[in-house]
């Protein structure tokens, strides 16, 4: 027995359309957590939705977010705090955290969840809510001797680089659930797609729905208003699990616009959480989440000016790796559409982007898949993410995004939760307190149940709400270091300027900080700090001239995989007294973990990887010694 942790995703059905003030329920889903011997740990409900407004903008006051397991009472969360609207339209995230909900009435292995929400907009003509889309973030620990276990893998699809058109067409190929997942004697709990970018209405008149069809399931969007000719920023989420045609055949992917040249460059993935049966399951779909920023700007202007990016990749399940999908989702900020946006993933070529969003109402974003950019081993393997812009003027700034990288692999010794694996944890979400400039976060301690671990990718994951028509110039993130530590003393997780239109929308914002922390236990680097010390956060946005109110919802984001090995061996030859024993990279010479015996004799390390050879120093002040070069068993 061993207790982990892992972090599922449920959705609820799409509402359409919801009226103005009014308590509204979302369909009921039932929550399957099969495992035994949960523990809660972060439990939270992000909300995004766009108005319908067709004349004024639309100022919102309450924000009631209502959530219950089984027959319990709802705990209800309101803010009434004004989102004073710009002129436009406007499409808004939320988020609020749950997590008491859950460790105070979650019994037995599967419960009933029901959600509400009642969002009162004081001004406007048209009052309402249309696309509004909820989904569950749970992150739980488990007992990995469970018969039967739950993951979520996300799963990246095509979407075009360019507008949608008013033809159906076939942008992938979603292939046969059953055997793109190889985990034994699957059950589906939670299938849905997941679109998100700008809807690049550029002026014109007329609204527009879109529909999504996965092989013969359809869903057709809540209208998106052009009378405004505001382009916002929006999510929302097509739940197609009672719907979904087959899990043993491969499903066309196809989204239309009732209206062209709208939704450029859309990012789209298929999330899918199931449970399946590890003791009988021999090979193991391996979909981990991996924030990166990007410096900004964008580079410019010609392809040989790119501005690159990239990330490490550690892989260490057993077996042949398997590289099946490769995606980076790149989010960043204009003031006017960007003319001459490339992007790729790799060193092939450039791929071309028509972004024609031009009253900027919230963020931007875009995808880049390529399946062949990388040919994934166990070991180190290096992402990169290039980009540039012939504009002259827009430059795309406050750049950042995520990886979604999916590949399979035999089943570790240790099981299938010991592999790469994404997790969150709730840092800061909008509760019910008023938009700020800046965000202070009690302490808090996440927690790794495992005592042996390595840490592939840690960031942060940040939605910025801007208020009114003063957003911010910057946005930074703070993590104190405490006295212990070498302190007190605010370190930067992430900095980085701002552009955008003085509008009201939604900001998506990845930060990479593995450098601020322990990638493994007892990490000897230099300054790091331990993850699991409780310290608190900070979220900075200042506006210009110290205006801009914001909401924010943040959570660490982290990848870690639990496989372990061994450097074993003894000293002989004299040693005498305290002898400093210090394993080494033999590639760069690191040192990695330090331990201490007295006189000759037996020693042994657990590390993390056997794909790159070690070495141990030995030193009692008088002799030194130094061992072979070694894999770790």
């Amino acid at each position: 027995m061993a207790q982990r942790l892992k972090t599922v995703r449920y959705a609820f059905p799409l509402l359409v359309t919801v009226a103005n003030n009014a308590l509204t329920n979302t369909a009921q889903i039932l929550i399957s957590l099969p495992e035994s011997s949960k523990v809660f740990r972060s439990v939270v409900a992000h909300v995004t939705m766009n108005d319908i407004i067709s004349a004024t903008g639309g100022t919102l006051t309450t924000k009631t977010l209502n959530l219950r397991l089984g027959a319990a009472a709802y705990t209800s969360i309101a803010n009434a705090n004004t989102l004073t609207n710009s002129g436009e339209n406007a499409a808004f995230w939320l988020s609020q955290d749950f997590t008491s909900h859950f460790v105070t009435n979650w019994t037995g292995l599967s419960m009933t969840c029901d959600f509400q929400l009642q969002i009162n907009q004081s001004t406007g003509t048209n009052l309402g809510m249309a696309n509004v889309s909820v989904e569950l973030v749970i992150t739980y620990e488990y007992d990995d001797a469970s018969t039967s276990q739950l993951k979520t893998v996300m799963i990246p699809l095509n979407a075009p680089v360019g507008s949608l058109t008013t033809a159906a067409v076939t942008y992938d190929t979603i292939p046969a659930l059953d055997t793109y997942l190889p985990e034994a004697s699957k059950l589906y709990r939670s299938i849905y797609v997941v679109l998100q970018g700008n809807t690049s209405i550029n002026a014109a008149a007329t609204n527009h729905t879109i529909t999504v069809n996965v092989g013969t399931a359809t869903i057709t969007s809540g209208g998106f208003l052009a009378t405004l000719a505001s382009d916002c920023f929006v999510r929302f989420i097509f739940e197609v699990t009672a719907a979904y045609p087959s899990t043993v055949a491969a499903q066309a992917f196809q989204m239309l616009a009732s209206v062209a040249n709208r939704m450029n460059h859309l990012q789209a993935y298929l999330v899918v959480t199931y449970e399946f049966l590890p003791a009988s399951t021999t090979s193991v779909l391996n979909s981990v989440m991996l924030p990166m920023e990007v410096n900004s700007p964008m580079g410019g202007t010609a392809a040989t000016d790119y501005q690159r990016a990239d990330r490490e990749l550690f892989i260490q399940e057993p077996g042949t790796i398997t590289t099946n999908r490769v995606a980076f989702f790149p989010f960043w900020q204009q003031a006017a559409n960007i003319g001459g946006l490339n992007m790729r993933i790799g060193t092939g070529a450039f791929v071309a982007y028509t972004d024609t969003a031009s009253v900027l109402c919230g963020g931007n974003a875009a995808m880049v898949r390529n399946d062949a950019a990388f040919t994934l081993v166990r070991g180190r393997n290096e992402l990169n993410f290039d980009c540039y812009r012939t504009d002259t003027a827009d430059f795309g700034w406050n750049v950042s995004g995520f990886w979604l990288v999916n590949y399979t692999s035999d089943k570790a010794t240790q099981g299938v939760g010991a592999h790469n694996h994404t997790v969150e944890w709730s840092l800061l979400q909008h509760g019910t307190v008023a938009s700020a400039t800046n965000w202070a976060v009690a302490a808090i301690a996440p927690v790794i149940p495992e005592s042996d671990y390595y840490m592939t990718a840690l960031g942060t994951q940040m939605v910025v709400q801007t208020v009114a028509t003063t957003g911010p110039a910057g946005v930074n993130i703070q993590v104190e270091r405490l006295a212990a530590e070498g302190g007190v003393k605010w370190e930067n997780a992430y900095v980085d300027i701002s552009q955008h239109d003085s509008e009201v929308g939604a900001f998506l914002t990845y930060s990479q900080m593995k450098d601020l922390f322990d990638r493994w236990p007892n990490d000897p680097g230099a300054d790091r700090m331990d993850l699991e010390v409780a310290r608190r956060w900070r979220v900075n946005a200042p506006g210009v001239n110290g205006g801009a109110l914001v909401w924010v919802s943040l959570s660490i984001v982290a990848t870690y995989h639990t496989i372990t090995y061994s450097v074993a061996d003894s000293i002989s030859g004299g040693f005498s007294g305290t002898v400093t024993l210090d394993l080494h990279r033999t590639n760069s010479g690191e040192k990695v973990l330090s331990t201490t015996r007295v006189g000759d004799g037996a020693f042994n390390f657990t590390w993390y990887d056997n794909t790159e050879t070690l070495f141990v120093s030995a030193d009692d002040g008088t002799n030194v010694g130094r061992s072979q070069d070694t894999l770790a068993v």
